[in-house]
């Protein structure tokens, strides 16, 4: 049964003033006081200038933008070096626009706000969509600007006669040699994948509702926009004034019904016997970690049971009510799987996000639970019934899904659990961490994917980041048991090969600006780092110290070998590249800003846990057989 939330009402929840962020003579953040002083109606800045303040705005953490320079963009991107900006945001100029995209991805995901990709007009774009469609299929919120012809040639082509047209570079012509080509043609490519997409022109006041538009939305939805922005149009003036209207983030339209829901799922709770929640995706993802993890902390750990999906780990795992990583038959302790598939009378999922990955290939089963509860952005499973919080007619939501965890963390009372008797019946005793590494019938010197997870669960520290790209070890993953903070990333369901490595430049680099410190952790192959591995160069030209890379080399596509055809070519690299020596190839030479280190044995990679820490990118190559894998892809495939 689906019903939705009848007359939504236009409720607008301002966004709140945040007073860390200051920079003159404009303001960057909505509703604070002390930049709307000398604003006057009257004065004007260049709409360039007036596009990246605004994006401050939306995310006052930003510190940098990610892109490639292309003539159709330079007008705008001259704009980042105007008095108000040179200063608080930098160009990280990539590789290629793929990588761009990629590490525009991992910042988002890092700094939990917008991020920012420029490129240009067709041949920019195109090779950027990839990573687009990346961020859409996993939630991140990327805004990409790309920067276009100009008003005045497409002008021209709308008027032009045949015979007397304009094939301008990088636009295809017309399939007819006599027409003019369009202007909008690579437009079509991102209907599917993108959530908002604006084109500026010479209207000014048009142009400010499209800005807010796309970036309010990509927001609200956590996924890719676009704007499109004409090379003759970054220095039309606009009024300066627009910065002290507030970006409208909030979609609290019907309180009523927000309220209904939120205590029809504490009461499940509340008269459950055996209550268990699963933190799942979309918790990080539409960036409601805070109130989630104080609600979470609420309930009782002595009564209701913890678990963790597997492509979200945002449920702290030291907690003596967790239990283990759910992902149906890909979970790999059972009594797991029996814990909350036949000792759970109601079932809170929070964040749901239903794809194969996270589903263990869809072999969930909550057929013996009596309740089941889903909680995601757009609708809330209850009673068999799903209820619509978003109006794909109008792109309206009731509320937000951050408005119902807020209102979750507000009003749950951990004395109202009816059958509470606080003796632990409900909660699992603790097991110990098992050693993969005794399922490998091996020299004990000899590296395995198995040992690799044992080094792991030795080797992470808390508030750790990891990165983990798409390769055999990412199957991995929910062995790893996570210290309190550590934070996980991999595009485990899109698998666009070679994400990660840009990525975690993307992610470093959020790091920095952040300004925490945390440790970045990047495992990655050698079959997908052979994608995007000129990025290492980036590492070294923006002195991104944080990450330390774990290039797994396996001669080739280890995945694929597994899946089908293991000795064919097809799943064959050029496995004899000097990967130790790369960050001299790109540049470092005297090794001032890298540390490379080829780990042969078990004894090398254990002592890799006593080490001193170090300013400086480290690259460790781990020497592996072409055949290992994790016990739990062995178990998947044989």
């Amino acid at each position: 049964m689906i019903s939705e939330s009848p007359n939504l009402t236009i409720f607008h929840q301002k966004s709140s003033p945040s007073n860390n962020h200051t920079m003159a003579p404009v303001i960057t953040r909505p509703g604070s006081e002390e930049n709307l002083l000398n604003i006057s109606s009257n004065d004007l800045l260049p709409l360039g200038e007036f596009l990246f303040i605004r994006i401050l705005q939306a995310n006052p953490k930003l510190r940098s933008v990610f892109g490639i320079p292309g003539d159709f963009n330079l007008n705008l991107l001259e704009h980042l070096y105007s008095d108000s900006l040179v200063n608080e945001v930098e160009f990280i100029g990539i590789c290629n626009e793929l990588n761009a995209a990629y590490a525009a991805d991992g910042y988002a995901k890092v700094i939990k706000g917008l991020s920012v990709l420029i490129t240009t007009f067709g041949v920019g774009e195109l090779s950027a969509i990839n990573g687009i469609a990346g961020a859409f299929a996993e939630f991140a919120p990327v805004l990409h600007i790309v920067g276009t012809s100009g008003v005045k040639a497409m002008a021209k082509a709308d008027v032009a006669t045949p015979g007397n047209i304009h094939n301008i570079h990088h636009l295809v012509q017309n399939k007819h040699p006599l027409l003019s080509p369009n202007h909008h043609v690579y437009k079509k490519c991102i209907e599917d994948i993108s959530v908002a997409s604006e084109s500026l022109d010479t209207n000014v006041t048009a142009n400010l509702e499209k800005i807010d538009k796309v970036i309010c939305t990509i927001l609200q939805e956590s996924r890719p926009g676009y704007l499109f922005v004409p090379s003759d149009i970054p220095d039309i003036r606009v009024p300066k004034s627009r910065l002290t209207v507030p970006l409208d983030l909030g979609e609290l339209r019907d309180p009523v019904l927000l309220e209904q829901v939120s205590s029809r799922i504490l009461n499940k709770l509340y008269h459950s016997q055996k209550p268990s929640v699963v933190g799942d995706a979309f918790m990080t993802r539409s960036r409601v970690e805070a109130p989630f993890r104080s609600f979470v902390d609420k309930l009782p750990n002595d009564f209701v049971k913890l678990f963790n999906a597997s492509m979200a780990r945002n449920i702290d795992e030291t907690l003596p009510n967790f239990v283990g990583v759910y992902a149906g038959n890909m979970t790999g302790d059972k009594s797991v799987v029996a814990s909350i598939e036949k000792d759970t009378d109601t079932l809170l999922v929070m964040g749901f996000l239903d794809n194969e990955q996270n589903s263990g290939n869809y072999s969930q089963d909550y057929s013996q639970i009596k309740d089941v509860i889903k909680i995601h952005p757009d609708y809330v499973y209850i009673d068999e019934e799903y209820i619509m919080i978003k109006n794909f007619k109008t792109g309206e939501r009731a509320f937000s899904i951050g408005d119902l965890i807020k209102r979750l963390d507000k009003t749950v009372d951990a004395n109202k659990f009816l059958y509470n008797d606080h003796t632990l019946s409900n909660i699992p005793a603790k097991k110990p961490i098992v050693q993969l590494s005794l399922n490998d019938p091996v020299p004990s010197e000899v590296i395995t994917q198995n040992k690799l997870v044992d080094f792991f669960n030795q080797y992470l520290r808390p508030n750790d980041i990891l990165v983990v790209e798409t390769c055999s070890f990412l199957f991995a993953t929910p062995d790893l048991v996570f210290p309190k903070g550590v934070e996980y990333y991999s595009q485990q369901f899109y698998g666009s090969i070679g994400y990660a490595l840009p990525a975690t430049l993307g992610a470093s680099r959020a790091e920095k600006d952040l300004g925490t410190e945390r440790r970045v952790i990047l495992v990655q192959g050698d079959g997908s780092a052979q994608m995007t591995v000129q990025e290492l160069s980036s590492y070294i030209r923006y002195d991104i110290k944080a990450p330390e890379i774990f290039l797994l080399n396996n001669e080739g596509y280890t995945v694929e070998r597994i899946i089908k055809g293991p000795t064919r070519s097809y799943n064959d690299i050029k496995d004899d590249w000097n990967w130790t020596e790369l960050f001299k190839v790109f540049g470092d030479v005297k090794c001032e800003k890298h540390e490379s280190k080829k780990i042969n044995t078990t004894s090398d990679l254990k002592e890799l846990c006593d080490r001193p820490k170090t300013s400086k990118v480290e690259f460790f190559e781990l020497r592996l057989a072409k055949f290992d894998v994790p016990q739990r892809f062995r178990d998947m495939f044989t």
